[in-house]
């Protein structure tokens, strides 16, 4: 049961277009190397906000806010986030959910105003991912890339081009599963605080960033970039 999560009070950069708050809930069925947030992946983060709290403010706060990014850790792990989803909703906030994408089944049934998908790579790679190693992934991830490009929700698919994760060919073949999508959101990988905290601290060059950019352009997909020069 959610009771409670990180919060942010007010973004505007976690709903595109809109200021929103933003909840990070725990729990991840991913084990990300690079992750920058492993106190809620590993669920021993705290500093949550309790779920009580958080709806009070969203309810002093309508019409003053225009949405709320449901994000994590991995926010469909949870069974009960549609309890969640139809509150917020209820308030009349628009609802942008942040995924992984290894519940295709759990997406469109909380009927989210808009979507982010993060694409770690190829799928073929996934269980690298996995904790379990979990074979069944790559299917998950095909089949939520094509329930969300076929939704006709809002939605942008995202990629963080961590070293050893994702390289230039996974990216031409990430594009290849892209066609018809609104953006694919490339960002560069920042160092820092991780999951594996003896995950490089390397990064690609500008130069190799840019090729990977120029390849989802060349593949004629709408991109965003993020954390690059």
């Amino acid at each position: 049961m959610i009771k409670s999560a990180g919060f942010i009070k007010t973004t505007r950069i976690n709903y595109p277009g809109k200021v929103a708050a933003a909840l990070f809930l725990s729990g991840c069925d991913l084990r990300c190397p690079y992750c920058h947030n492993p106190a809620l992946v590993l669920n021993t983060a705290d500093d949550l906000v309790s779920l009580d709290e958080i709806l009070a403010y969203l309810e002093k706060r309508r019409g003053l806010l225009q949405g709320v990014c449901i994000s994590g850790g991995e926010p469909l792990v949870h069974d009960d986030l549609g309890e969640l989803v139809k509150a917020i909703k209820g308030m009349g906030y628009l609802v942008k959910l942040d995924t992984n994408g290894t519940f295709p089944d759990r997406i469109l049934a909380l009927k989210p105003d808009f979507i982010a998908m993060d694409i770690k790579t190829v799928p073929e790679k996934y269980p690298m991912l996995s904790p379990t190693n979990d074979a069944t992934l790559p299917d998950k991830i095909k089949a939520s890339i094509e329930i969300i490009k076929k939704s006709g929700i809002e939605h942008e698919f995202r990629t963080t081009v961590a070293p050893g994760i994702v390289d230039i060919e996974d990216i031409q073949n990430i594009c290849k599963l892209l066609s018809g999508a609104q953006y694919y959101v490339l960002a560069g990988y920042v160092p820092g605080h991780t999951l594996d905290p003896d995950f490089t601290q390397d990064t690609y060059t500008n130069q190799q960033l840019h090729q990977m950019a120029d390849i989802v352009r060349s593949a004629g997909i709408p991109l965003k970039l993020r954390n690059m020069d």
